[in-house]
């Protein structure tokens, strides 16, 4: 009796390592249960109500009103107008020929253009801006305008967009006019796009 006390004062750490390994799998199977129970997903909820549909995008090129072209062109130059009567309407591609565009298109096509600019006026000035075609067809118009009691000087920017109507096939020109109103209104950075549109 007094020898297996010994034993087991002597190698006390047989009982610990056995006391862990017990413990380890406890762990282990413990751990392996709570996973099925709590990692589990439960049952799906109801669906909700379907969101409002936005607005349709152009189609593809094989789609109704798809976009068959598209051409840009771009210039950051300081015009000074100035010099241009006022009342009349003048071409853009006067003193810059990237501001008209030519472009051909097919049977029953439609353009669609836009163009934005960045002016500088000092009051008391105004400038109007449009779109032409072919020189028939007339977009409306963007006004940057300053006057009294304003002073100082405004950089003030203009967009405007333009859709035909069903075109002819062959090639159609576009340009954009400007008319000065009044003062010495300066014309900074231009973007002008253009876009066949198949229906």
């Amino acid at each position: 009796m007094e020898k297996k006390n010994n034993e087991r004062d002597r190698y006390p750490w047989k009982v610990l390592v056995l006391a862990l390994v017990i413990g380890m799998l406890a762990g282990v199977v413990g751990a392996a249960v709570a996973a099925q129970i709590f990692v589990k997903p439960g049952p799906q909820g109801e669906q909700g109500e379907q969101g409002p549909q936005g607005p349709q995008g152009i189609a593809g090129i094989n789609g109704t009103d798809s976009i068959l072209q598209i051409l840009q062109n771009s210039n950051n130059t300081q015009v000074d107008i100035s010099s241009y009567t006022a009342t009349q309407w003048y071409n853009f591609s006067d003193f810059d020929s990237s501001m008209e565009i030519a472009i051909n298109v097919q049977e029953g096509s439609k353009i669609f253009a836009q163009f934005s600019c960045t002016h500088i006026l000092e009051p008391p000035a105004s400038i109007r801006v449009r779109i032409v075609v072919d020189n028939i067809y007339n977009s409306s118009m963007y006004v940057c305008s300053t006057g009294p009691p304003a002073s100082g000087t405004y950089k003030m920017s203009g967009h405007i967009e333009f859709l035909t109507d069903s075109l002819n096939a062959g090639t159609h020109t576009i340009n954009v006019q400007f008319l000065r109103e009044i003062g010495s209104p300066k014309i900074l950075d231009r973007t002008l796009t253009v876009i066949e549109i198949a229906s």
